[in-house]
């Protein structure tokens, strides 16, 4: 059972794990160097695709493996002690070594086990991810079950199998692969094994660290949980894993922007310096082609809550005339996809259909960015 605000209905676990910094930051409890977003999850996924029609090859095993580091790293951490004695126990595999326990510590670790994947799954409703379930090789008593779960209406279809794929690596220490098949319905089966991975990125999944800088946004609260009320007034459906904009229909998520950003620099390292300008581009046609301007406006929050809201920096500058605009956003983040997004707005404020974007993101966490629409 998840446990939610009696006031605002959002769980309590990401009221209090998380919070909404007045600088367009959104930090995790006790690691506030650590951030989130609240992000239209549709997003994700529609990017790459637009990446891969730009470019014209297939990106998607890139995405996985790159994304797929942060998430070990992340589940390894929170492994509890006698986890980590099964995980550090080295010479065989875990499979060899289920095969070679007695009944009584092969349930023991199943239990254990399904115990932890409940727990990632719960909180995968929480944040939006959707409806997952365990799959079913829990009930044909297979040695390692935790390798199959069901995604219903996935949050992005290539960040669940890019999890799945990091949670089974942490638990079992050696390569994993992943392949998934829609069942009908909205409905997948992700199942995980072992095999190595088909790119083999380096290891430079190294995070741009900078001070952030302070802020003075401002939010209603609840009264009860202290979320921001532009938060707690989504739809939050913990039975489905959604969370709606009510007002453009829209499911979001809360997602880790590192693992985003490094991706975008996996794809540049591996495919060249074309990357940054085709994200871009990719964003920019999905933001035309799927949104509205009328629907970030209907909240009637100002352009730089929307973006505090979303955890993507704080908008200090904000000008420009009938041909250009300049913007400088602090703490920014998702820099690349923002720029799109800001072409793409810019583009439907002004009516026009095309333009020119110039952006820079400085060591401090600055970017600053320039539309320039073609008449």
């Amino acid at each position: 059972m998840i446990e939610t605000c009696g006031k605002c209905g959002v769980p309590t676990m990401v009221a209090s794990g998380l919070k909404w910094e007045n600088n367009g930051v959104i930090s995790l409890a006790g690691s506030s160097r650590n951030r989130m977003v609240f992000f239209e999850s549709e997003t994700i996924d529609r990017i790459f695709r637009g990446i891969e029609v730009l470019i014209g090859i297939p990106i998607e095993h890139i995405v996985i493996e790159s994304r797929c580091r942060e998430t070990r790293r992340f589940i390894e951490r929170a492994f509890p002690p006698d986890i980590r004695k099964i995980i550090d126990n080295e010479g065989l595999s875990l499979e060899e070594r289920i095969s070679k326990m007695p009944p009584e510590e092969r349930n023991e670790l199943h239990v254990t086990m399904r115990y932890i994947t409940q727990t990632i799954i719960n909180i995968a409703r929480m944040y939006g991810y959707g409806d997952q379930k365990t799959g079913e090789l829990w009930e044909l008593g297979a040695d390692c079950p935790w390798r199959v779960q069901v995604a219903r209406n996935p949050y992005s279809l290539l960040f669940i199998a890019a999890d799945n794929v990091g949670a089974v690596e942490a638990f079992e220490q050696t390569n994993m692969w992943v392949k998934y098949e829609d069942v009908g319905n909205g409905i997948f089966r992700v199942e995980v094994y072992p095999c190595d991975h088909p790119v083999g990125l380096r290891e430079r999944l190294k995070r741009t660290r900078y001070e952030f800088k302070p802020g003075n946004i401002s939010y209603d609260l609840c009264p009860e949980c202290g979320i921001p009320l532009p938060v707690a007034s989504r739809n939050w459906d913990l039975a489905e894993g959604t969370i709606t904009d009510r007002d453009t229909s829209r499911n979001m998520s809360i997602f880790g922007p590192f693992s985003m950003d490094s991706i975008c620099d996996d794809l540049e390292k591996e495919l060249g310096d074309i990357i940054p300008a085709t994200v871009v581009e990719a964003t920019r046609r999905y933001a035309r082609e799927a949104w509205s301007l009328d629907q970030w406006n209907r909240d009637g929050l100002t352009f730089q809550q929307m973006l505090a809201v979303r955890g993507l920096g704080n908008l200090v500058y904000f000008d420009g005339d009938r041909n250009h605009l300049d913007v400088v956003i602090e703490n920014a983040c998702l820099h690349l996809v923002m720029a799109g997004t800001i072409q793409a707005l810019v583009e439907m404020a002004y009516r026009v259909e095309s333009s020119t974007c110039e952006w820079e993101l400085a060591k401090d966490g600055n970017l600053a960015l320039t539309v320039r629409v073609n008449r």
